[in-house]
């Protein structure tokens, strides 16, 4: 039971992270896009903890991502542009006229909380992490979590590797959303066959409906779903898909709940240290 309610949990809340929300998922709804999200947050995240350390730029961005997710720097500098067009980078002039400093918004650390949030909150009914009231509403344990734990396993390579169906999906523009659309569907009504509105999904994650389409047609090549009615209107699910979702979200779980652990005690010590300087 508690693992069908955090499962529940968790893909309400992940499916409602972007559904309607427009260029944000321009920002992040696929995996290399939350990668460069995530290293700007990282960088940004150790000047906070360590003002020594190095400042964010779009050449320590470009490697970050490269060494990371293999992200090219042409797609690095793409995304840079896009973000800072949504409001989640500001440039800022550096000590070197010629170098210009990348500093994450509020904008983007307020979206960085949310998708937190969001991705813990099912780690409370398995009993793998409660979340204190400080750490929910203040943003510095966010940041200690992309600190301590650089980029989420959860978008590593190996991890993937271990999860082959889900990768088809988050590598996809719109693909994992759509995935958590027909997960709630059968959810709510507890039957593999789902109702499914290309249309409606598509506007509401901010993608064509062809990449829907073609997302469809390629995940019933693999045998993970099968159309029941014209214009997929009727969808069933395989038991593929589904005990493959279940696999990777229970080891999505377990990698969350050490890490924000971890994050949790990395945080603690950074406060008590401050204290004590400030005495």
């Amino acid at each position: 039971m508690e693992f069908s309610e955090a499962r529940g949990v968790y893909i309400e809340g992940a499916s409602a992270l972007y559904r309607d929300t427009g260029l944000l998922n321009k920002a992040v709804n696929t995996l290399p896009r939350h990668a460069i999200f995530g290293c700007a947050l990282h960088i940004h995240a150790r000047r906070v903890f360590d003002p020594a350390a190095p400042a964010a730029t779009l050449t320590c961005l470009q490697k970050l991502s490269a060494d990371y997710r293999n992200v090219s720097p042409g797609r690095v500098a793409a995304q840079t542009l896009l973000l800072r067009k949504l409001g989640y980078l500001e440039a800022r002039p550096g000590s070197d006229r010629r170098q210009r400093l990348l500093q994450p918004t509020e904008k983007m650390v307020r979206e960085d909380h949310r998708w937190l949030m969001a991705q813990l909150a099912p780690l409370d009914p398995l009993g793998l992490f409660h979340l204190t009231e400080e750490e929910r509403a203040v943003p510095e344990f966010v940041l200690a979590f992309r600190y301590h734990w650089a980029l989420a396993p959860v978008e590593a390579a190996e991890f993937l590797d271990r999860h082959p169906t889900i990768a088809f999906f988050v590598m996809r523009d719109g693909g994992f959303s759509m995935l958590l659309e027909l997960l709630r569907e059968w959810q709510r009504t507890g039957s593999r066959q789902v109702a499914f509105d290309v249309m409606e999904t598509a506007s509401a994650f901010c993608v064509s409906k062809s990449q829907i389409w073609n997302l469809l047609h390629g995940a019933e090549a693999q045998g993970l779903l099968a159309t029941e009615a014209p214009a997929w209107r009727l969808v069933s699910l395989s038991d593929q898909l589904l005990s493959d979702f279940d696999a990777w979200f229970a080891d999505m779980t377990v990698e969350l709940a050490a890490a924000a652990t971890r994050a949790r005690l990395f945080w603690a010590d950074h406060r008590q240290g401050e204290l004590l300087e400030a005495k």
